[in-house]
């Protein structure tokens, strides 16, 4: 158990780390004036541009990042960030922040020894205006980047990482100003209202995909796009076409695989979208196209500025197939799992944990794990199929639902840890509690 007492001060490389009552750690605070001393400010003049980004210790014991954006002369970035120092981070950490902004999106970056030009992992975070707010920002949610473009198959190993900075470049010109109270290192606290979840409502169609961002839950309904808070009351709910499969979130929006046409069927005749919906108001935002999935978009899941799509298949296709997209929906690949024979396909998929994770139909329904090459790692009797997402420290989530006649279809969410034996194991409440 963790301590409710101030258990320990130390320094490590000039980054302050101190285990609070919540049992988090402080990395970083500014309660005197020699915090100045472990920042420095970088901006877009390293690479011939005009912005300004500065920061100062303020006498409220905040640190204040500000200045100009300008995007003259291919410019369009400042930050600040620390000198190197090891931060002792550990994988399944999340890393929390005190901020007062302006409105405007800003970057947490994460520097780790490479030999690429201006690499960093990197995640993005909003701000109210003129409001104190919380961020947290799960480890595994950071992407790595080189001169803000994603990298591919460079996953974080955090206790490589020797600084942390703070990156506006949401290419608006003009005046900006940050306010930080404190950073620290901890784990996710609303995890612990996940442990299991029940979707309030009752829908028409069955549950097809869940998926999670620290203040909500998704739901797909076949017909019906649901989102709940994290304790499963209802906060939108929206019709939508048949068929709404599995679904993804990703920097504010919701990706969901599609099918207007034909499931499974060996000649194709398939008709396969990606709908995207505003995570805040379920509003439609665009339709992207996916014909190469020829027998039905099921199943969609994100990893590094990639999308991709999995689906049904015919009963006699011995393997399973994923359909890769970059950022903008072009087509790059089709990969192969050798998994032998799944019923009618992949209906789940996501990428947690330096894993995929795939939920398939049958009796038993099949749960299979590959790495990120979609090489398998294991086949198991584990029931995702209606949705699975991944969470910080090590933790996924899996869906259920069921169907009643004359009363219709219902969803529930509960957290799950990976199992040599099973694949997956269901959390029970005496291990539920995140410390």
């Amino acid at each position: 158990m963790i301590l409710r007492t101030l258990l320990i001060l130390l320094s490590v490389g000039g980054a302050t780390l101190a285990a609070d009552d919540d049992g988090e750690r402080v990395l970083f605070q500014f309660d005197n004036p020699d915090a100045a001393k472990e920042w420095q400010s970088v901006n877009d003049g390293v690479m011939g541009g005009r912005s300004d980004g500065r920061f100062k210790i303020n006498e409220d014991k905040t640190m204040q990042f500000f200045g100009k954006l300008s995007l003259e002369n291919n410019g369009g970035f400042a930050s600040v960030r620390t000198r190197p120092s090891k931060l002792a981070l550990k994988k399944g950490d999340t890393l929390v922040a005190r901020v007062r902004g302006d409105g405007r999106k800003y970057n947490f970056n994460l520097y780790v020894p490479r030999p690429l030009t201006a690499f960093s992992y990197r995640a993005d975070f909003e701000t109210k205006k003129d409001e104190w707010i919380e961020v947290e920002i799960p480890l595994d949610d950071f992407e790595a980047t080189s001169f803000g473009r994603v990298v591919q198959n460079q996953p974080l190993d955090p206790t490589e990482v020797s600084g942390l900075g703070i990156l506006l470049g949401d290419k608006k010109a003009g005046p900006f100003r940050l306010e930080v109270e404190w950073i620290k290192v901890g784990t996710q606290k609303e995890e612990r209202s996940l442990l299991k979840v029940e979707c309030e409502g009752t829908y028409q169609h069955h549950l097809q995909g869940v998926c999670a961002d620290k203040d909500a839950i998704y739901w797909c309904f076949t017909t019906t796009l649901v989102k709940t808070d994290r304790t499963g009351k209802l906060l939108k709910q929206v019709p939508v076409a048949n068929h709404h499969g599995d679904l993804c979130h990703h920097d504010g929006k919701l990706y969901v695989a599609v099918n207007l046409g034909k499931f499974n069927d060996p000649a194709g005749n398939a008709d396969s979208w990606v709908y995207v919906y505003d995570a805040e108001t379920l509003k439609e935002l665009a339709r992207q196209e996916v014909q190469e999935v020829f027998h039905g978009a099921g199943g969609i899941g994100y990893r590094d500025g990639r999308f991709f799509i999995v689906g049904g298949l015919p009963d006699d296709v011995d393997e399973n197939y994923v359909y890769e997209y970059d950022g903008e929906f072009k087509f790059v690949k089709k990969h192969f799992i050798q998994s032998g024979h799944t019923h009618l396909g992949i209906q789940t998929a996501t990428f947690a944990h330096d894993r995929w994770w795939f939920g398939c139909y049958g009796t038993p329904s099949v749960l299979l794990v590959t790495d990120a090459d979609f090489q398998m790692k294991g086949r198991y009797e584990f029931d995702c199929s209606l949705g699975i997402d991944g969470l910080s420290e090590g933790r996924l989530l899996s869906a259920r639902g069921r169907c009643e006649k004359d009363k219709g279809c219902t969803g529930s969410v509960q957290v799950a840890m990976p199992d040599e034996r099973t694949g997956l194991k269901h959390v029970t409440a005496g291990q539920g509690e995140l410390e």
